[in-house]
């Protein structure tokens, strides 16, 4: 029989086969703007490591179950006065770790982002970098825009502290339009890798990245053997996956909504230019993720470590 732990996990994955019913009269804004109905997610956490010409990088991300009381600790609720934010029955959470190391530095960015498992509508992200400059983003999501609260550091001492302490604060809000956008729902880049895992494939979003509006089209370019290496942690199964394999490619199309947005802006686990993502198609679970960063060139991300939600692996 399974633990409480295990019983707990499966749980709070089920969640997100569950719809979420709309409103009467209500319909998606537009054709494109139709998501594919969330299925079970394929993965509980993946671990992605790189290089580049002057260090590596490693970057972990992972879903875990959570609760709308997330969202009322300080200082999330300086955000709550958002014109119509977003709520949810079943919130989830992903949290996003990156760590990149260098002969001469190393740096760390930590981010956190609640959203609902039904309809996959992102309700808040916070991102931080710590240390004496570092800053913390906090955006609150609504029907008719983003707020934003920016926290620094006012001195050394404060860098130390808690970011819920630092006493630098600035705030802004970022009106869009979800009827003109041709938007059902807004998510975040990091999102992506949630929603890749699900079918079919060709899906338009409409994601919000740095205080600006992009719609983002995902389309399967076919499949190509690649060699992979990596753990797999499943209920009750330990598997190293390595050799070539089949790998299905994903291209990110990125088109800016507005004149603050840039493509060439967009970053995915801080990567911009041509993004793609390669699946493997037995689980549904991302395993690369390419694109470039300034002054460096082309990188990928490969998959080192994964945690496969229930039901979820390779067959021998």
């Amino acid at each position: 029989m399974p633990s409480s732990d295990a019983r707990n996990r499966l749980a709070a994955l089920a969640l997100l086969c569950l719809p979420l019913p709309l409103a009467a009269g209500e319909e998606p804004t537009t054709a494109e703007s139709r998501h594919p109905p969330p299925v079970e997610a394929a993965w509980q956490r993946l671990q992605f490591a790189g290089e580049d010409l002057v260090g590596s990088v490693v970057t972990t991300l992972k879903l875990s179950p959570a609760t709308l009381a997330d969202l009322d600790a300080p200082p999330y609720r300086e955000l709550h006065d958002t014109p119509d934010a977003f709520g949810s029955d079943q919130p989830l959470r992903l949290e996003v770790n990156g760590e990149v190391r260098s002969l001469f530095s190393r740096s760390t960015a930590l981010a956190n982002a609640w959203f609902d498992a039904a309809t996959s509508q992102v309700l808040l992200r916070e991102r931080t970098r710590p240390g004496r400059k570092g800053t913390s983003k906090i955006h609150r999501f609504g029907t008719r825009g983003v707020a934003r609260l920016r926290l620094e550091p006012a001195d050394r001492r404060e860098a130390g502290l808690p970011t819920t302490q630092w006493s630098r604060r600035d705030r802004k809000f970022y009106p869009y339009d979800l009827q003109d956008s041709g938007c059902s729902q807004i998510t975040i880049p990091a999102l992506l890798l949630y929603h890749v895992s699900s079918q079919p494939q060709d899906s338009v979003y409409c994601v919000f990245h740095d205080d600006a509006l992009y719609r983002v089209r995902l389309e399967s370019t076919g499949s190509k053997v690649l060699p992979v290496d990596y753990t797999l942690h499943s209920p009750g199964r330990l598997q190293h996956v390595t050799g070539p394999l089949p790998l299905e490619r994903i291209a990110l199309h990125v088109e800016p909504l507005g004149g603050q947005a840039d493509a060439g802006d967009f970053e995915l686990l801080e990567l911009r230019g041509e993004l793609a993502i390669q699946l493997d198609p037995q689980t549904r679970i991302p395993v690369q993720v390419s694109g470039s960063r300034a002054g460096l060139g082309d990188i990928t991300l490969r998959l080192i470590d994964a945690s496969a939600a229930a039901g979820t692996g390779r067959r021998q």
